[in-house]
């Protein structure tokens, strides 16, 4: 699939094949895309944690649902619970074990330059005294990461690339901790639910958001960002813009595939 079409052709997949397992390989590439993900320092902030629904007893999945995720638990083969590791700078710093900004290694590897000031010596007479090493006298901190974030939507992305059917919610994080061992430094970011999707990607459509005049500017906040529509023709052309929601046999497309999974639609 082209890039733009992945764009374009991401749904939030709710319906589910039950019954499909997803093969581990295109576990793995969706993994392996986080693993190159762009990152603050080189550092890992995001880790991730996949579990299989079948391995779960029903109370064990029943335990994650909230609110806003529910039935989806109950549709998707496979788990993949995303977090923001807030110690993954102080791990650099202590270990550097990794090719992190801390341990220098970007500097030998020609990643960070001479020409933007780079050296050993910057990064240990200010890199790390000046910028790293003072954040963390203010402890472990909440508020979530860009970065595990960037992790998470590229294997989503990855995922969609597949042929996959994928969909970001929220867990519950004491019972994800219970079930999982996950430490209290780990700081829940979303679970990315992972399966082949029943519902087409032509029913469900793009969701309706906001023009980019309205979320973008240009040179201030007085100046929205202008589209060109030869250049939206394009991005049609090649996949990223498609039919938004709703098409008019949604209703029974969602009606029939939930009787076919024992669900109220009425």
């Amino acid at each position: 699939m082209e890039f733009k079409e992945v764009i374009g052709g991401r749904r939030d997949t709710r319906l589910f094949v039950p019954w499909k397992p997803v093969e581990r390989g295109k576990i793995q590439k969706m993994l392996e895309a986080a693993r190159l993900s762009s990152r603050a320092v080189n550092v890992p902030y995001a880790k991730a944690v996949v579990t299989y629904r079948d391995r779960l007893s029903k109370e064990e999945r029943d335990s994650l649902k909230t609110p806003m995720a529910s039935v989806e638990y109950d549709l998707a083969p496979v788990y993949i619970f995303w977090y923001f590791d807030m110690d993954a700078v102080g791990a650099a710093i202590r270990d550097r074990k990794w090719p992190t900004v801390a341990s220098g290694a970007l500097v030998d590897v020609g990643a960070l330059n001479p020409t933007h000031g780079w050296s050993r010596r910057y990064v240990q007479d200010v890199v790390l005294p000046e910028v790293l090493t003072p954040g963390l006298s203010r402890g472990i901190q909440r508020g979530g990461n860009a970065d595990a974030a960037l992790a998470m939507e590229v294997a989503l992305l990855t995922g969609v690339d597949e042929g996959l059917g994928v969909c970001l919610v929220p867990f519950d994080e004491e019972a994800a901790k219970q079930l999982f061992g996950v430490p209290d430094i780990w700081e829940p970011v979303l679970a990315l639910l992972v399966g082949y999707a029943a519902e087409s990607p032509e029913g469900a459509g793009q969701n309706p958001v906001p023009s980019t005049e309205d979320t973008a500017f240009e040179k201030d906040l007085d100046s929205p960002f202008q589209r060109d529509e030869a250049t939206q023709e394009k991005l049609r052309a090649e996949g990223m813009l498609q039919r938004e929601a709703p098409m008019p046999w949604r209703k029974e497309e969602v009606r029939r595939l939930g009787r076919m999974f024992g669900l109220e639609t009425d």
